[in-house]
């Protein structure tokens, strides 16, 4: 409700936009030619529309192939929030969840199911 002149009036509700959020991760093991360290890159797209994209050098050395993907998927996650925070100030809400692809099968089970410890 918004007051003018003494009147009020009903101000109009802007129609919330709804979108898809979709993330394509994947990493190079060891694909640096001096000193073996592993590439993390990652998409983020908005319907079909490329938002942002991240490739970095790993700053750590790992040994195998699942540890590179999880660190990759870490990453990913990690900016899950501002994105979605940023869209939320803009009006846009998410439709559900955001989807995540990856090449790594035993790295997306372990992230999306992870088991439950007794220790």
């Amino acid at each position: 409700m918004v007051m003018l002149n003494n009147l009020f009036f009903i101000a109009p509700q802007a129609k919330e936009k709804v979108v898809d959020l979709h993330k394509f991760v994947d990493s190079d093991h060891a694909g640096g030619q001096h000193m073996q360290r592993s590439h993390t890159s990652f998409l983020t797209h908005l319907n079909t529309a490329l938002v942002s994209w991240y490739s970095k050098r790993q700053s750590t050395i790992e040994t195998c192939t699942f540890g590179t993907e999880f660190v990759v998927m870490k990453t990913s996650i990690e900016t899950l929030p501002g994105i979605c925070y940023k869209l939320h100030m803009m009006g846009i809400c998410i439709d559900g969840a955001t989807h995540i692809y990856g090449d790594n099968m035993s790295v997306i089970n372990n992230t999306s199911k992870p088991s439950q410890s007794p220790y």
